[in-house]
């Protein structure tokens, strides 16, 4: 198996990129990898897969970061051994896969469509700070009808990400490979809690307040959102997780799962 590491600025990972340089050096140079090997925090790994996502191929995370529930914990002796190994083809990478969400934008003015980027957790759409919005919701399978919406916005998440911002936002926490979406409304006029089958949703008649942003795994994503221009959001690229020890991360979403009953 070849691997490449993608080298981190956090001075967290130090310790590592020194590590990565002196025992496998080849790592940093790989241009036909079968996997990505990453360091940081769940942020640093959700970065990597919009870079080098591309390959088609598994990531697998280093934690030093502070939550790393993405992200796999071990020291660099184990970290070693496991990339001698996997070199080796003498063990089988275990990993976990979801579906991407894919956004765009339809402009009314021309009804040009710009494609604005994918998500490994979620879609956001609102305001960076409290503000309030209105638009409706339209989805393929049936759920919603022009289902009109006012307040500071919705999250839609995707199962691996069902238990980041979804989670804090009160919604459910999704079973992995079920492909499905958790839809939230974030401080509307209307109770908004769904969990949806589909791979289309459209949101349109949107209110001419400024402001109302796209964000894709917390980050603000460059575009202009003016009166009547439609965001359309569909299924979009596999990502797969790899994982040193599969058990630890079921063992973190049952956490999150047991919290979520109790509730």
């Amino acid at each position: 198996m070849k691997i490449k590491y993608r080298i981190s600025k956090d001075k967290r990972c130090k310790e590592i990129n020194d590590f990565i340089q002196k025992e496998f050096p080849h790592l940093l140079k790989e241009r036909k990898p079968d996997l990505i090997l990453v360091s940081g925090g769940d942020g640093a790994i959700l970065h990597a897969i919009q870079e080098y996502n591309h390959h088609k191929v598994p990531f697998l995370g280093y934690g030093t970061g502070t939550l790393n529930f993405l992200m796999n914990d071990m020291n660099l002796e184990q970290l070693k051994k496991f990339i001698q190994k996997l070199e080796k083809d003498e063990i089988k990478l275990k990993t976990i896969g979801t579906t991407k969400i894919s956004v765009s934008l339809q402009k009314k003015r021309n009804g040009k469509k710009i494609k604005i980027g994918q998500a490994v957790n979620e879609v956001v759409l609102g305001s960076k700070l409290m503000g309030y919005h209105s638009f409706s919701i339209n989805s393929n399978d049936g759920s919603f009808n022009d289902f009109e919406i006012k307040g500071s916005g919705i999250c839609i998440s995707t199962d691996l990400g069902s238990t980041g911002y979804n989670f804090n936002l009160g919604g459910a926490v999704l079973p992995l490979g079920s492909n499905l979406w958790s839809l939230l409304g974030i401080v509307c006029n209307r109770y908004l809690e769904d969990i949806l089958n589909t791979d289309n949703i459209v949101i349109e008649n949107i209110s001419k307040r400024p402001g109302l942003s796209i964000f894709l795994d917390s980050i603000k994503q460059n575009v202009s959102i003016s009166y009547g221009d439609k965001i359309i959001i569909k299924k979009g690229d596999a990502v797969k997780l790899a994982f040193y020890n599969q058990k630890k991360f079921f063992e973190k979403r049952i956490d999150i799962s047991s919290r979520y009953r109790k509730g």
